[in-house]
């Protein structure tokens, strides 16, 4: 074979796949931006059928996130361990984007973009929030799901968190709060046997200042395809609190 053959071969190929490269990318970026104004056309319908409200950007809302209490350390070794964590972990709130308010099945609810920046370790990201409104506050909280092997191991250390009398649901959450009796509180046995159950993917939650976040995979909080059953979600959870528990 030829060096002018191979050569024509090379080009030829390289010249493929850049067009095909290429090709994509535009045939990708189209498919997003119809995606977006598809969801853009949703959420205006339910904006006009449900009385809800879209910002594209409010900054005002920053302020939402330094509400009640946020002590969600462990316990008081983990505290000890790391003294300066609330230091190290500080974060400023300065943009809120993508904001849409309203009420769901009677509850107040968030959903946004917030910019974050950790000035201590210089990083800067993006938080989307959906947050649901309880009918109070109380001590911050939080749940995550753990390995159970993981959850065993901190026991023995010292590092075990919050118990709820529940084995198995303690074995595969972790629980963090300033008030251990608040959270046994919430944690009550119809919530407990909720979260073991339920279908839906999450990986735990976060009760902050009274505000309601769960941790699952939401691809775009303004689309009510994602919205609506995200907001279901919290509401569930929130049905099963007692209202005794936010007094």
């Amino acid at each position: 074979m030829s060096v002018a053959l191979i050569l024509v071969i090379v080009i030829g190929g390289t010249l493929l796949m850049a067009g095909a490269l290429v090709w994509f990318l535009v045939w990708n970026s189209r498919s997003y931006k119809r995606d977006q104004e598809q969801a853009m056309a949703r959420l205006q319908q339910e904006i006009q059928r449900r009385g809800w409200r879209y910002e594209e950007r409010n900054d005002a809302y920053c302020a939402y996130f330094d509400e009640g209490d946020r002590y969600i350390e462990r316990n008081a070794v983990e505290q000890a361990m790391n003294p300066l964590g609330p230091y190290l972990n500080r974060r400023e709130i300065y943009e809120a984007r993508e904001i849409v308010t309203g009420t769901h099945r009677g509850r107040p609810f968030l959903a946004g973009a917030f910019r974050v920046r950790t000035p201590m370790q210089g990083e800067t990201n993006t938080l989307r929030v959906i947050w649901v409104r309880g009918p109070g506050t109380g001590p911050a909280l939080q749940i995550s799901r753990v390995a159970e092997l993981s959850s065993r191991v901190n026991a023995q250390i010292g590092q075990g968190d919050v118990q709820t009398g529940d084995a198995e649901f303690d074995l595969r959450y972790e629980v963090r709060s300033g008030n251990a009796d608040f959270a046994r509180a919430v944690l009550n046995p119809v919530v407990t046997a909720f979260l073991k159950t339920d279908p839906r993917k999450f990986r735990g939650f976060a009760l902050v200042g009274g505000k309601l976040d769960f941790f699952d995979q939401v691809s775009d909080h303004r689309d009510p395809k994602v919205l609506l059953p995200a907001l279901d979600l919290r509401c569930d959870l929130l049905d099963r609190i007692p209202n005794s528990v936010w007094h």
